[in-house]
């Protein structure tokens, strides 16, 4: 009886349903932090995915809606926020001037909702984040689509907090309005920063160039050449590095940091998902956890408008690490 107790239990956390396995943990301001992570084995058409906690979150809007995203092909999100603009939420959405003509950002135009592209053709608005009640704010590597959330390796954080609310929603104006103003949050166990602003790269360095005994990385597109430095230098000081970068993005690029760690000696490997190693992130010494929607490139620290989440707490790095290992064993 025990033994198919187990197995329906593994069948719920690996297949079916949300892998959550992490406390809520806070910030000094009360902030609360929550990650959660992309099944990989799941048919969207079955749910338990970490859509549906988003959709819940903006089925429970009474006031307003800000959501900056990229990618946005996941009809469920879609509806939810027809759902809501039709009730009388204020809804408003920052996209890619290059989204604009996809088929559920038009049918948002078309229903009324305030729609604003980056009008940047030479970079991306990248964002995938959601503000919902100036109280509720989801970020992340995922776009809203359906792959994101049931079949690529993706991580997404949950905050709760007027305080990070405002944070996010001050870059939200600043979308619509196309100005960038630096606009980083630092406590004592968060920070978050705003491409091309804040310029993360040289957090992010520092933040490589302090770890004691190991950095553990997801990229998905990884062609910094200051990052790529900083770890070799750190592995020749005997820090333990091991990477994961995905595959086809990987074969895609010629200027891809790979190669060059490999040869290196740094224990790096090719993803083995067949979709896509969509995650980015790094871990420093377990105990501090880098992601967001910034990848490791000129590009994202320069260019792009993207958003990077720093988190100091061990139980929190500690489910990074159980996701970093399950896809580094599938690695090539």
């Amino acid at each position: 009886m025990n033994k198919l107790i187990l197995i329906f239990v593994l069948l719920l956390t690996g297949c079916g349903s949300i892998r959550d396995n992490t406390p809520t943990i806070k910030d000094i301001n009360g902030v609360s932090i929550k990650p959660y992570f992309s099944l990989t084995k799941s048919n969207y058409k079955n749910g338990g995915g970490v859509d549906d906690l988003i959709i819940d979150d903006i089925n429970s809007a009474k006031k307003n809606i800000r959501l900056a995203i990229y990618g946005f092909s996941n009809d469920r999100i879609r509806d939810a926020i027809l759902n809501a603009h039709k009730r009388g939420v204020e809804v408003k959405v920052a996209t890619d001037d290059s989204q604009l003509y996809k088929e559920n950002i038009r049918m948002l135009i078309e229903a009324g909702i305030e729609v604003t592209d980056d009008k940047k053709p030479s970079s991306i608005m990248h964002h995938k984040f959601l503000i919902v009640d100036e109280n509720i704010v989801w970020s992340g590597s995922a776009n809203y689509g359906y792959y994101a959330f049931y079949k690529n390796n993706e991580n997404l954080v949950k905050f709760k907090s007027s305080k990070i609310a405002k944070v996010y929603k001050e870059e939200f104006d600043e979308l619509v309005n196309h100005v960038d103003k630096e606009g980083a949050y630092v406590s004592d166990i968060l920070e978050i920063y705003f491409s091309p602003e804040d310029d993360f790269e040289q957090r992010l360095l520092s933040l490589i160039e302090s770890a004691d005994e190991s950095i553990d990385f997801l990229a998905y597109a990884f062609t910094d050449k200051k990052i790529e430095k900083s770890l070799k230098d750190m592995y020749n000081k005997g820090v333990k590095i091991r990477g994961v970068y995905d595959e086809k993005w990987n074969k895609s690029s010629k200027y891809s940091t790979y190669p060059a760690l490999l040869s290196f000696g740094l224990n790096v490997k090719l993803d083995g998902n067949k979709q896509t190693q969509h995650n980015k992130v790094f871990i420093i010494d377990n105990k501090t956890v880098v992601t967001g929607s910034y990848n490791f490139t000129n590009k994202a620290n320069n260019a792009n408008n993207e958003n990077a989440i720093v988190v100091h707490n061990k139980e929190f790095a500690s489910r990074y690490e159980d996701e970093f290992e399950d896809i580094f064993a599938l690695g090539l």
